[in-house]
């Protein structure tokens, strides 16, 4: 089937997966519309060659006239994918790329549920849903990332280790090598699903250069000045830790269930083989010790 994709509608477009797909689909050339709550805020943050639009997620009209004209849409699940509210999302924008006459739908899991990985509650909620997307009347690619690189900038875990030298996150054995994901990776994926040859497919990706938490320690020094040592949080603690991030304790046990899981994987992992990644989707994906020199360094400069 030819494609030709011209226009992007991209949900989310202000977020932390969101925001780099319309960077990446500005960059290939693309027209990209935002759907957004808050037209304001999208308009000050994203670029001006950017059309921005209000939607709301769970209302089926919304969807539906926001994805009047483009070619493709490009989202992921700001909620549980176990929730009812996860389920109307996704009927909506399947039902509304239906109507319009898609190409092509990209959705990113926003957590590993791949072949390597034990059954949790949220592993499973999110093969339900990937099931959902790919048996689809528009052709759809599913995109499971590995844990996002951008979790470290996580307030309390820079303060954690500017003050003390420590880094407590993730809750995972010491010993275990894993990839990592950047979610400006993810996005150059994401926009190279749009026309590769991977419809029905879903794909585990990740960033290359998998690690140790004793290597990303290193990595880490490097950035701060200081030495950096793992102390990883109980389960326990982390889950308390993520209900004050998260406002509930119900969603924090939940993901904190997935780390439970990813623990449980034998030996290293979730991996990736990322060579293959950048060789099936033509694209060249950013070793996660480049990203912690110069995506978080440059973070640090602004934010820390």
């Amino acid at each position: 089937m030819h494609m030709s994709i011209e226009k992007l509608l991209v949900f989310g477009a202000t977020g932390v997966q969101g925001h780099p797909v319309v960077d990446a689909a500005l960059e290939a050339g693309l027209s990209v519309r935002a759907s957004s709550r808050d037209v304001v805020e999208a308009e000050e943050k994203l670029p001006a060659s950017v059309e921005v639009v209000e939607a709301d997620f769970t209302a089926a009209e919304d969807v539906l006239e926001a994805m009047d004209g483009v070619d493709s849409v490009y989202f992921y699940l700001p909620t549980m994918p176990d929730r009812s509210h996860a389920r109307a999302i996704v009927d909506n924008v399947l039902a509304g790329a239906s109507r319009q006459g898609l190409q092509r739908i990209v959705f990113t899991t926003g957590g590993s549920c791949g072949e390597q990985m034990p059954a949790c509650g949220f592993v499973d909620g999110l093969r339900a849903i990937s099931d959902r997307i790919l048996s689809a009347e528009v052709p759809a690619v599913v995109l499971r990332p590995t844990l996002y690189l951008a979790n470290l900038v996580w307030p309390h875990l820079i303060r954690e280790i500017r003050e003390y030298g420590k880094l407590t996150y993730p809750p995972l054995g010491r010993g275990r090598r894993m990839n990592w994901t950047a979610t400006e990776d993810q996005a150059l994926l994401a926009v190279a699903s749009l026309t590769a040859d991977v419809a029905g497919e879903a794909i585990d990706i990740a960033s290359p250069e998998p690690v140790t938490p004793s290597e990303l320690c290193r990595m880490l020094a490097s950035v701060y000045g200081r030495e950096v040592h793992f102390a990883p949080q109980s389960m326990d603690d982390f889950a308390d830790m993520l209900s004050h991030l998260f406002g509930s304790a119900e969603l924090s046990r939940m993901v904190a269930e997935l780390y439970a899981a990813m623990d449980r994987i034998e030996g290293d992992g979730p991996l990736v083989d990322t060579d293959a990644l950048e060789q099936r989707f033509g694209v060249k994906l950013t070793p996660v010790s480049e990203w912690v020199d110069d995506r978080l360094g440059r973070l640090l400069e602004l934010y820390g």
